[in-house]
């Protein structure tokens, strides 16, 4: 920290003076570790620990909710604080307040570095480090005062605020009165008057719900939408995935700790209500909370109807945040991810407050700022909040230490480098050794909402509206005062919000986002487009220039919708979505997931087509790829099957190309469920009425060699003391499946494309996109081109990880171009350099915060093995 000043309310001498009233000699070095303790100038008291020798690294530890006041204390525990001051670290902590301190924190920390420099000299590196609550803290004190902090270690920290997290957690009460107890006045959602009545009567009705199938349902509803994990209480077994009535067990279990955590000393602090449920729609958000399938079958076993319930919770009477409480809430504290130093994050897979999913929120808004180079997050798979070991929690310090001194991350904190460090220091010290770091991949938030004007009413120049298409298909229209005849269609966003939609609004483009149907019923999605255009023109108008821009599987709808050409449309931007069409996209990912499935265990039950039972599927799916990862050969053999599908391998944190070849086949095997995409098929095949997949006659030695990878391949199969021409046999000799030529004709028609544009198109892809490689692109452009329809179509390609994960300065920079070729007739330039440019300028013009812009040069992966368009319908035979 050297050669900056400290900007806080204490100066240095009587900093100076305080710390020397508490112990005379804390000014100079001590030849045994010293505790001294003094008062803050704003109330409260520090703690520092000071080494016999230090190392010129200071922790400042903030404490969890409820941790604040009393005795300070300098870390997570007695044993760790030891530990780490017998390496050199001087290891301080405030207690400043009582409850949600967060503010008192915010401005005692600072005090406290500003006392340990009077005693100490200035540190080299200043680590702002606590837990829950604390780890919130830290994070904040990274972003808003950089001066001071240099790196952040939060623990089990609610690192994306407060603000998300009683949103969730109002979302969870909100469910649950409104199904089960909507006249009970003591289930107070916000505003609380008496905190321990309400916490009662929430318990009292969740006990008894407990007791019936009906109420059992509706608790694992109210839980999804919570986010509450369905593994929760440490010392149980993890329920298996099929195990509903376990997980709902779960669900009951942590309902209070999780979704009725205390709201009133928040309120009282905020000074109002921080949480509003405006616009939020409960079917699509159980829908992303992954547990749809889970609360189906509850629901179904129940005798309830899912579909009523979710019309029942959005009819009912929402809740609006009081504005002032939020900006509160924002500024203590509500971390943006707009950091300048490293932060190494630590979670538990299974804790509940908060939930793991905060961690991806905060990731995606360090992403979005363009610093996830920056950013390291560590899990432990087991349930539980902030039960971590002391071996754990010192592994994570020496760390970031190492970071900090090195500048690079490199692999200091990945789980097998984790794992090893803490033996080490387990092994060396006699701390508590605990479990073991694991890879996951966090979801983010249902909610992920920081700025007050997500849900402050509309200005009045403003046209929004929410309703139905004529099918009953939800959809949300917005016009701005100063509309420009422009209008972006957004399938699958029925709420209209997404990543650059408060730029385009900016901008005078209008917006309506309407929703996908389950089951990948893609006529149905397309035939909405149309209608959502129309709902607008009744609204605000006919607009004048119409561009379609869906991801994900409405990408594949835009692609769609942009081949049948229909008269009212100017432009599209498909995102992630499709390329390839239906037949050739599930025929690749059948290859992959034949090759695996014959490769690694040929008993396997898993059928690929013509599933009868999903979660029989999916458990078979999972079976293979964990015992693919256990063995060299199995690895091999993954790695054989993720070249077929061209799975990517990219490193999630910095996007570049993983050139370990063991890190790649991690890669492959952490995408292998994803990629195969069994959850997908089964219900596009319950909607087309059969399969529409097959793999008659498919030479794999030739499709090896067609995907590029033949040579990685084979170097796996070396390692492994395997031998690819025996497996290739083995393939060759293997039973194939077979599709129904009648629905391989529907999906051929519905599904794949003839490359006759007449609008302008420009796609955007991620080049570690693992649901659907950039041959995709190249599948597409190949179709367009031999159509003669070249001049339509330019493709903008993004390094980065990750299924559709744009940043809204890449979005912003696709639209723009695409609304310029629309005016001009002819394309702007849409280099790497010039997207960035352009990305650059919105981002600066707007005043907006759209994040980092990483496009890169056009990237394909070859053609398909077996691609499919226009010229090749009506050719299976079967």
């Amino acid at each position: 920290m050297s050669s900056r000043s400290i900007r806080v309310g204490i100066g240095l001498a009587a900093s100076a003076a305080l710390v020397l009233a508490a112990v005379p000699a804390a000014a100079a070095p001590l030849s045994q570790p010293a505790e001294i303790r003094g008062p803050l100038p704003g109330g409260g008291q520090y703690v520092l620990h000071e080494p016999a020798q230090w190392n010129g690294t200071l922790l400042t530890w903030s404490p969890g909710y409820g941790g604040g006041g009393g005795t300070a204390s300098a870390g997570p525990s007695n044993e760790v604080v030891s530990w780490l001051t017998g390496q050199g670290y001087a290891l301080a902590g405030a207690a400043a307040g009582t409850g949600w301190a967060v503010e008192d924190l915010l401005v005692a920390q600072p005090q406290v570095v500003e006392a340990v420099t009077a005693a100490l000299g200035e540190p080299e590196h200043v680590v702002a480090w606590g837990a829950s609550m604390g780890g919130q803290v830290s994070v904040a004190l990274l972003e808003q005062q950089a001066d001071i902090f240099d790196a952040a270690l939060p623990l089990c920290g609610s690192i994306a605020g407060a603000i998300p997290m009683l949103n969730g957690s109002l979302d969870g009460t909100y469910a649950l009165k409104t199904l089960l107890a909507p006249e009970d006045a003591r289930l107070e959602l916000v505003d609380v008057t008496n905190e321990p009545a309400r916490q009662a009567a929430f318990k009292e009705v969740l006990d008894t719900a407990q007791q019936t199938t009906e109420g059992r349902a509706r608790i694992a509803l109210a839980a999804s939408l919570a986010q509450m994990p369905t593994w929760s209480q440490p010392g149980t077994d993890q329920p298996d995935r099929h195990d509903i009535d376990a997980q709902q067990e779960q669900f009951y279990r942590i309902f209070m700790w999780g979704a009725v955590s205390p709201r009133q000393p928040l309120e009282q602090r905020a000074g109002g209500n921080f949480s509003w449920n405006t616009g939020v729609d409960y079917t699509d958000a159980l829908r992303q909370s992954g547990n749809l399938q889970l609360v189906r079958q509850l629901y179904r076993e129940a005798g309830l109807s899912l579909d009523d319930d979710l019309t029942a919770l959005n009819a009912g009477e929402r809740i609006a945040a009081d504005e002032q409480a939020v900006v509160y809430m924002q500024r203590n504290a509500t971390p943006t991810g707009d950091i300048r130093g490293p932060v190494l994050s630590l979670h538990e897979t299974g804790d509940a407050a908060p939930v793991v999913a905060q961690a991806g929120t905060y990731a995606d808004r360090v992403r979005a700022h363009g610093q996830t180079a920056l950013l390291q997050q560590a899990f432990v798979d087991r349930p539980g909040h902030c039960a971590y070991s002391d071996a754990e929690v010192a592994a994570l310090v020496t760390a970031l230490q190492d970071r900090l001194d090195s500048g690079t991350w490199k692999n200091l904190a990945s789980p097998p480098a984790l794992n090893h460090r803490a033996d080490d220091i387990a092994e060396s010290s006699g701390l508590e050794r605990g479990g073991t770091f694991a890879r996951h991949q966090p979801d983010s938030l249902l909610r992920p909402e920081r700025e007050p004007d997500v849900f402050a009413p509309q200005p009045e120049e403003r046209t929004a509206r929410s309703g139905a298409l004529p099918d009953g298909t939800a959809y949300t229209a917005i016009a701005p005062g100063a509309w420009n005849g422009s209008l972006v269609v957004v399938p699958g966003r029925p709420t209209a919000d997404f990543a650059s939609a408060g730029w385009l609004l900016q901008r005078g483009t209008a917006v309506i986002g309407y929703d996908l149907s389950d089951g990948w019923d893609l006529v149905r999605d397309r035939d909405n487009a149309s209608a959502a255009v129309a709902a607008f023109t009744d609204i605000a108008g006919a607009p004048e220039d119409v561009v379609l821009a869906g991801r994900s599987q409405g990408g594949l709808v835009t692609r769609i919708v942009a081949d049948s050409a229909p008269d009212w449309l100017d432009g599209a931007v498909p995102m992630c979505g499709g390329g390839a069409g239906a037949v050739s996209t599930w025929n690749y990912k059948l290859d992959t997931a034949f090759v695996l499935r014959e490769l690694v265990d040929p008993a396997s039950s898993m059928r690929i087509t013509g599933i009868a039972d999903l979660s029989a599927e999916l458990a078979e799916l999972d079976a293979l790829v964990a015992k693919a990862s256990g063995s060299a050969e199995g690895r091999a053999r993954a790695s054989f099957a993720a070249a077929l599908s061209k799975i990517p391998a990219l490193d999630p944190a910095t996007g570049a190309d993983i050139v370990d070849r063991e890190a790649r086949i991690d890669r492959y095997l952490a995408y292998m469920p994803f990629a195969v995409g069994s959850f997908v098929r089964a219900g596009y095949e319950a909607t087309v009425g059969g399969t529409f997949s097959w793999n008659t006659g498919v030479d794999y030695e030739r499709a090896l060699r067609d995907s590029g990878r033949w040579s990685e391949v084979s170097a796996a199969y070396r390692d492994a003391g395997l031998s690819l021409d025996d497996d290739l046999r083995t393939l060759a000799q293997a039973d194939r499946l077979e599709a129904d030529p009648e629905v391989v004709g529907f999906v051929e028609r519905t599904a794949s494309f003839t490359g006759e544009l007449t609008v302008p198109v420009l796609s955007l892809s991620t080049a570690g996109d693992g649901a659907g490689s950039t041959q995709d692109d190249e599948a597409y452009a190949t179709t367009v081109r031999e159509a003669g329809e070249r001049a339509q179509l330019r493709q903008a390609f993004v390094q980065a990880e990750g299924h559709c994960t744009f940043t809204a300065a890449e979005e912003a920079a696709v639209f723009e171009t695409i609304f310029t070729r629309i005016a001009d007739g002819s394309w702007p330039a849409t280099s790497p350099n010039a997207l960035a440019g352009r990305a650059a300028a919105i981002d600066q013009q707007s005043g907006l915060t759209l994040g980092e812009a990483r496009f890169t040069a056009s990237l394909h992966g070859g053609m398909p093995a077996r691609m499919w368009d226009a010229d090749d319908w009506g050719s299976y035979g079967g």
